[in-house]
């Protein structure tokens, strides 16, 4: 696999390039030696390579800032072993395994154990449970940058989830899920965003670095309820609640700042109908919804102003909603089909908006300056996809 880009501004001077390039082997095996119970092992390889830069053009300056540049190669190998067992006539599945990571840049190994369990109460009960350690290696981008480090730590995560599904006949099910994540040794930039700091302006250093000083956890709900069928109507509805905080032990002035992630969305909706007007004519309708996320960094808002201030990820994010229509139309012969669909995406044609970025500050007044992007508008569009 091989990528690469370049950006310019509108003077066609070079604002960053970047090139990523990586070779993948895997292998895996299945051992069946029981018909219930297979044990499964295999084993990857990649060999990775990354290198790139960002500057930035300053008004009255005679040569550019550079913002970060990196480049090196890594190999990342890793392997799992995991074994599953079935009992009593198919009413409990369980699967336990490991799974071994390492990564040549910091030379850290890790090694992450898995378990779960589904077992069928009935024939129209199922209770599932999860619990596994995960791990993620930084970027070479990150561990290559004089911003990062070769010292900086693998993040590591602990997952547990609960379901519940139940069956209301061949075509209804309500399924409840809750679920428990710790994360830790994220790695994260204390000293980046301006702030309020003990009543006076914390003025960031140009190259702030990048420290595993950041913890986290992610807990929450969602409950669906989904009705099938081929013909006539169809559709589900979900309802998802979360909460998503960190804690920084790199704070300026004193570590265990509390704050919410910026992906903190506490509430999500989303609704879907289809229903089959005649055997060839389908229409469907769905509606999205979702809470607003944090604006990052640390800032509040004074009627349409901007400030800085001393909490971090309080201001938030107008919520997001939108609606999509779809309907299609099929020809259906013995060796081919043929479907005509015409859509519209935001059919309401609500703006949403997204936050783009921080755009500065006055030292003096503490405003700050911020840039929100419009996401699309109504978006139509028809088509014709041929089956064979």
């Amino acid at each position: 696999m091989r990528e690469k880009f370049d950006n310019n501004n509108p003077t066609n001077l070079p604002l960053g390039a970047g090139y990523y390039g990586e070779w993948v082997g895997n292998t895996t095996a299945t051992w069946m030696w029981n018909a219930r119970n297979p044990l499964e092992a295999g084993v990857s390889v990649r060999q990775l390579r990354d290198q790139g830069f960002a500057i930035q053009y300053q008004t009255g300056a005679a040569a550019p800032r550079l913002l970060d540049h990196f480049d090196g190669t890594a190999t990342r190998a890793g392997g799992f072993a995991q074994q599953a067992w079935t009992a009593w006539a198919g009413r409990v599945h369980l699967a336990a395994g490991v799974r071994w990571d390492h990564q040549s840049i910091d030379g850290v190994a890790a090694v992450s154990p898995q378990a779960s369990a589904v077992f069928l109460l009935t024939p129209a009960t199922r209770i599932q449970l999860g619990w596994g350690q995960y791990v993620q290696y930084p970027e070479i981008s990150l561990l290559t940058s004089p911003l990062g480090g070769r010292g900086l730590l693998p993040m590591q995560s602990n997952h547990a989830v609960v379901a519940v599904e139940q069956r209301l006949g061949d075509r209804t099910r309500i399924r409840a899920e809750f679920y428990d994540r710790a994360d830790r040794d994220l790695p994260f930039q204390p000293l980046y965003d301006p702030r309020i700091l003990n009543g006076k302006l914390f003025v960031p250093p140009p190259n702030p670095a990048y420290r595993n000083s950041l913890r986290g956890y992610s807990r929450g709900a969602e409950l669906f309820v989904q009705r099938s069928s081929a013909n006539r109507a169809t559709g589900w509805i979900s309802y998802a609640y979360g909460h998503t905080g960190m804690r920084d032990g790199g704070e300026p002035a004193g570590s265990g700042n509390r704050f919410p992630s910026e992906f903190d969305q506490r509430h999500t909706v989303n609704l879907y109908g289809g229903y089959r007007l005649k055997p060839t004519v389908n229409l469907s309708l769905r509606w999205s919804y979702g809470s607003g996320f944090p604006i990052p960094g640390y800032l509040q808002k004074n009627g349409s102003l901007y400030y800085l201030t001393n909490v971090r990820n309080q201001l938030r994010m107008e919520p997001y909603s939108r609606t999509d229509f779809r309907v299609n139309k099929s020809w259906t012969h013995d060796k081919w089909k043929l479907t005509l669909y015409g859509e519209v995406i935001n059919l309401t044609n609500r703006t949403n908006y997204i936050f783009d970025s921080f755009d500065g500050y006055n030292s003096k007044t503490f405003q700050s300056f911020l840039t929100l992007d419009t996401m699309f508008p109504v978006l139509p569009s028809a088509g014709l996809v041929f089956e064979k």
